[in-house]
């Protein structure tokens, strides 16, 4: 009868595996608490040099290439979030693609805040529109 030797470190790298197998892992994995999705602060980090604070397009920008308006009422009535998500994702023309640097949740969340961009609020003020100050 003959027995099976096994070396030392094949034996370790075993161990570890199976460890790893059954979710043991190290304090570096652990992605911390979560945080809220703030979609204007990402949209005025990734968004508004093209689209502009309030989502009508960098007038400069768009003599040069085409800039969506997220007011125009095409997009507004034939556009959806799940439309503006996945143009986001993948990216359009000369639009990047943000897939890879946005979670899926962001992405979502963003969508969703430039369909609330171009819509007019009552009294045709616009939900990124500053509210006006009371006159002393």
């Amino acid at each position: 009868m003959r027995h099976l030797v096994v070396p030392t470190s094949v034996a370790i790298f075993a161990a570890i595996l199976g460890l790893e197998a059954i979710g043991c892992s190290t304090p570096g994995d652990d992605p911390g608490p979560a945080l809220p999705v703030d979609p204007a602060a990402i949209y005025a980090q990734m968004c508004a040099r093209c689209h502009g604070l309030d989502g009508r397009g960098d007038p400069e920008l768009k003599k040069t290439m085409p800039v969506r308006d997220f007011s125009d009422p095409v997009f507004q009535t034939k556009g959806t979030s799940e439309d503006a998500a996945r143009t986001i994702m993948a990216g359009r023309n000369q639009m990047p693609a943000f897939g890879g640097l946005l979670s899926p949740p962001k992405i979502q969340s963003l969508s969703g805040f430039v369909r609330r961009l171009g819509r007019a609020a009552p009294g045709g003020r616009r939900p990124a529109d500053p509210l006006p100050l009371p006159r002393p």
